[in-house]
């Protein structure tokens, strides 16, 4: 799923209050499991998800998980 952004044309414009709406609206339904990777709106998504759950909610109550880039050089 696409984080809601401000401007459809710029991926890294995360729309925050949109964002925290949604948190919040998880969490009061019962979602307690949240996944992001690094490479989401180009490596932002772990910050929106950071400020919008990990910052205002309690860390104990929830499962975050990220996922990092594999990637295979070839010299």
């Amino acid at each position: 799923m696409q984080l809601p952004l401000r401007n459809p044309n710029d991926h890294i414009s995360i729309e925050m209050d949109t964002l925290n709406q949604m948190v919040d609206a998880s969490l009061e339904r019962g979602f307690t499991y949240f996944d992001s990777a690094y490479m989401y709106h180009l490596s932002k998504s772990e910050t929106a998800i950071r400020e919008a759950l990990v910052n205002r909610h309690n860390r104990e109550s929830l499962t975050l998980a990220a996922k990092m880039p594999v990637m295979i050089l070839k010299t």
